[in-house]
């Protein structure tokens, strides 16, 4: 008698970057970033290193045929986050925000753009009254967010 394979549990979290047109070198380039939660609670969520607190520091991986583009945006050092840093999900429910990809790289040549997350949540917990939490008490949680591709036309 042969037993079934396990099945991998779903992820807490789902991510979704989309492109909100138009995109045009020397015009904004705008991304949109959802993280939508798949679990039966709700999850708090440090907005560390995400589109959730704009620009602090290199959130995604940029390449145009295989070359990265240097983030160049600006780059923050922290203590311990506050409250306010975090951001709750219901559950089932989405947070999102809108970066533009042009404040923080150089997309001055019309061409094929990839864009992919570079990591994790810093820190995210079930547990809103455990939030905030010093940094040596956080607790990373991995999500999988598919890379897209951005089409910036030139002028």
């Amino acid at each position: 008698m042969r037993t079934a394979e396990p099945r991998a549990a779903a992820p807490a979290l789902e991510c979704r970057l989309t492109a909100e047109p138009p995109l045009v070198v020397g015009g904004p380039v705008s991304v949109l970033f959802t993280l939508t939660n798949r679990t039966d609670a709700p999850l708090w969520v440090l907005r560390w290193n995400t589109p959730l607190e704009r620009w602090k520091g290199t959130i995604f991986a940029v390449t145009l045929g295989g070359r990265e583009i240097p983030y160049q945006g600006p780059m923050v050092k922290r203590g311990d986050p506050g409250r306010d840093e975090y951001a709750e999900i219901p559950a089932g429910g989405s947070i999102e925000a809108t970066v533009d990809l042009s404040q923080a790289y150089e997309l001055q040549v019309p061409g094929s753009y990839q864009v992919k997350v570079v990591q994790g949540l810093v820190d995210a917990t079930a547990d809103g009254a455990s939030a905030p939490r010093p940094r040596d008490h956080h607790q990373a949680m991995p999500f999988d967010c598919p890379a897209i591709v951005l089409e910036v036309k030139g002028l």
